[in-house]
């Protein structure tokens, strides 16, 4: 088995459908292992292997991988967040892993997975759930989605409050969503200023005179084919200028001249 498989937990009653399954079918997906000075290791596919054991079978059919225990570790977890059996915490794990052992940025796991790095964050936070929700999530008394809703809330105690009435009311992701509103109100906490990228941008016809002057004096009229794209990006917090000129080097160069002679002429 992999030592950095990130299943936290295979029991013998979460196999029996597997079991079943493989003595009827047979193996319709080979393992994935990578040989260590140790022997072959199970990089995907740990399930299926100890199925197989339940199931009478000697021998299974694998792909062997030439990998480092990094990769090991990424190809587990990308292998099983495409399986919906993975429970939300062992997932949450397995993104907390690949950050504090392999110096992985929140952006990082997101690509390499294949999800935003929003999705990678809101795992992470059910790791800081109290024990009450981590218990209710692993058992199904809730979803992730609750969970989700849930963590929102910074008071431990008006989380878990909250929680109560969820399972009082066999409430869904909705009501958990409006109680965790009602129970940060309750407890004055402040929302979480916007990030830039959550800014919305200004628009006004002053900006955009601004950006066809800047295009027509940047366009070279020799190459209008090839005309200078030019953006102007404002929100609260920040003001972006983006000039594309389009063409070769020696098309573009009399563009970059008359933009380098003009801002160095600019005192801010």
């Amino acid at each position: 088995p992999n030592p950095l498989q990130p299943r936290g937990v295979i029991t013998p009653e979460s196999l029996v459908d597997l079991i079943d399954s493989i003595k009827e079918h047979g193996i319709l997906e080979p393992l994935v292992v990578a040989k260590t000075p140790a022997g072959y290791q199970i990089i995907a596919g740990e399930r299926r292997w100890r199925a197989s054991k339940y199931a009478g079978l000697t021998h299974v059919p694998a792909v062997i991988k030439e990998t480092s225990p990094r990769g090991m570790l990424e190809l587990a977890i990308i292998e099983n967040v495409q399986r919906v059996d993975l429970n939300a915490l062992d997932r949450a794990r397995g993104f907390q892993r690949l950050m504090d052992e392999f110096g992985l940025t929140n952006a990082d796991v997101a690509q390499r997975i294949g999800k935003s790095p929003a999705y990678i964050a809101n795992s992470l936070r059910l790791l800081r759930l109290p024990d009450a929700l981590k218990d209710g999530l692993l058992s199904s008394l809730i979803t992730e989605g609750h969970a989700r809703a849930l963590a929102a809330i910074e008071d431990h105690a008006l989380m878990v409050e909250a929680y109560k009435i969820i399972l009082r009311e066999s409430g869904s992701v909705r009501r958990a969503e409006d109680l965790a509103r009602r129970m940060k109100l309750k407890s004055g906490q402040k929302e979480h200023p916007k990030t830039p990228a959550d800014q919305p941008i200004i628009v006004s016809e002053e900006i955009d005179q601004m950006v066809a002057d800047i295009k027509d004096k940047l366009t070279d009229k020799s190459f209008e084919n090839k005309p200078t794209n030019v953006k102007i990006l404002r929100s609260l917090r920040e003001t972006k200028l983006v000039i594309v000129f389009k063409g070769g080097l020696n098309e573009t160069e009399n563009r970059l001249q008359k933009l380098f002679s003009s801002v160095s002429s600019v005192n801010l």
